[in-house]
């Protein structure tokens, strides 16, 4: 594909392409990205020529397709209701006992120590076992929850404070969850929590009324003194960062109800059917995924702008920028070759609205480019007439004013907008679905691996040596010199 002169480059729209997509409650517009109707016509066939659907066909089917730890990448299984998806029968076992558990608690079989009904979670997790649940708990949650659900994720004492402030011990049930079983922050923060409860008299057997642990690691409630019951399993197969379908996703199903969690599944599921079935032209993940390719590659924009206009899919920012920056932040290939070029970008947003208060300027009339998401949904979630009237009226204003730059400069905004018909359990997980493949896709079009993330590692590394009074400049000269 040529590289474009951006001077002249126009809007997709102004071509005469048809510029919308439809699927799964969804409605796509790439009509103000900065494409031509011809690059678009052979961005397309060179997605077609890399293979990107047939990828993610075998990715769905099972295939090891984390090299480098030789390892599926399942997350499409367990959100999966066909007898025919890889491991459907342990993922099944699994979603029962959560649904079951999150019955139970909901209904009041299940109880604290002292019999009090359960009116706060804790979820005790970093990183994939926080930012996916968080994000779907507060794009799903009542003004007014009768489960309230807190996210203690950073290990800082001030936001550990405040949550235990706000909560009772005997009416809370803390959810330890890491896939690993290892992560620092979440082991202090569960010795924290796990203080709260002696402190407050609840020792022995009465803590297995209050804690549960999700992990692939079978003596992950051995290690807290529960018992194995007390345990939700997660595989290996599923990458922490896509991992909110399976039991990690388990506050949501206790707050919201197994219903709500099953609707949010199955609207995953029908995303999953919609990818690896519609041809690439209609295929709203992939087309997505080469618009982003084409971003980063040829219009060399760094810079990729989440803006929702809808308090329910604020968090979603946070979620994205895990999901997208943790897969793509890669230089090698999985062959160990040096990658040519620019692989991925540097995920940001906030609330559409407020964003306009704040950093529009920048995009407006700064000396960047960016590629931006504007999000909003045709249904409100509130009763308020006016203010959604005043707010998607700045929405739809807004993408328009995004692209409306001088052309002969070099600085400029490609948007796409995508429309939700509801923001309910189904379309949430639709759209979460979609993001999920847009970013493997990615992962076959860079020739990347979209499931490992070594980079992290030495920041944890050093971090360690730090904890101990150690020097972390001087490990950092003591990795190198090992690696020399």
């Amino acid at each position: 594909m040529p590289n474009p002169t951006v001077e002249l480059l126009p809007l997709l729209r102004q071509s005469g392409t048809a510029v919308e997509r439809r699927a799964c409650g969804i409605r796509l517009d790439i009509g103000r990205q900065r494409i031509s109707g011809p690059d678009f016509e052979r961005l397309v066939a060179f997605g077609e020529k890399r293979e990107i659907l047939a990828a993610h066909r075998r990715m769905m089917a099972g295939a090891i397709v984390n090299e480098s730890e030789g390892r599926a990448a399942l997350h499409t299984s367990l959100r999966s209701f066909s007898p025919s998806a890889p491991h459907y029968d342990e993922v099944e076992h699994e979603r029962r006992r959560i649904f079951r558990f999150a019955e139970d608690v909901r209904s009041g079989r299940w109880l604290g120590c002292r019999a009090d009904r359960i009116t706060d979670i804790i979820n005790v997790g970093i990183g994939g076992s926080e930012m996916g649940p968080h994000a779907v708990y507060h794009a799903l949650r009542g003004p007014n929850p009768d489960i309230r659900v807190h996210f203690l994720s950073s290990v800082d004492g001030v936001l550990l404070e405040r949550i235990l402030a706000s909560c009772q011990p005997h009416s809370t049930l803390a959810i330890v969850s890491s896939k690993s079983f290892s992560t620092r922050e979440t082991q202090v923060n569960a010795a924290a929590v796990d203080q709260w409860f002696l402190d407050a008299g609840i020792v022995g057997a009465d803590r297995n009324r209050h804690i549960v642990v999700v992990s692939s690691k079978e003596d992950a409630a051995a290690q807290m003194c529960l018992p194995e019951e007390n345990l939700f399993r997660i595989w290996d197969w599923v990458g922490g960062r896509f991992s909110v379908w399976g039991a990690v996703g388990l506050p949501v199903a206790v707050a919201l109800g197994p219903e709500v969690f099953r609707e949010f599944l199955q609207g995953a599921a029908e995303m999953d059917r919609h990818s690896s079935e519609a041809p690439i032209s209609e295929n709203l993940p992939a087309l997505l995924a080469l618009i982003s390719y084409w971003n980063a590659t040829r219009l060399e924009i760094s810079s990729h702008c989440m803006l929702p206009y809808d308090e329910r899919l604020r968090v979603l920012v946070a979620w994205l920028q895990q999901l997208e920056m943790e897969s793509l932040g890669k230089t090698v290939t999985p062959e160990g070759e040096p990658i040519e070029g620019h692989t991925g970008q540097g995920v940001w947003g906030a609330n559409g609205n407020e964003g306009q208060h704040s950093f529009y300027q920048w995009l407006r009339q700064g000396t960047g480019r960016t590629s931006v998401d504007m999000l909003w949904s045709e249904m409100p979630g509130h009763r308020y007439a006016e203010h959604y009237k005043v707010l998607l009226a700045n929405a739809r204003a807004q993408a328009e004013a995004l692209v409306a730059r001088d052309p002969s400069s070099p600085f400029f905004n490609a948007v796409s907008t995508i429309v939700l018909d509801a923001v309910n359990p189904r379309r949430l997980g639709a759209l979460m679905a979609m993001y999920e493949h847009k970013t493997t896709m990615l992962g076959t079009l860079f020739h990347i691996n979209p499931f490992d993330q070594p980079g992290v590692e030495l920041g944890k590394r050093l971090s360690r040596r730090a904890e101990k009074g150690g020097d972390p400049a001087a490990a950092f000269r003591a990795v190198l010199e090992g690696a020399a």
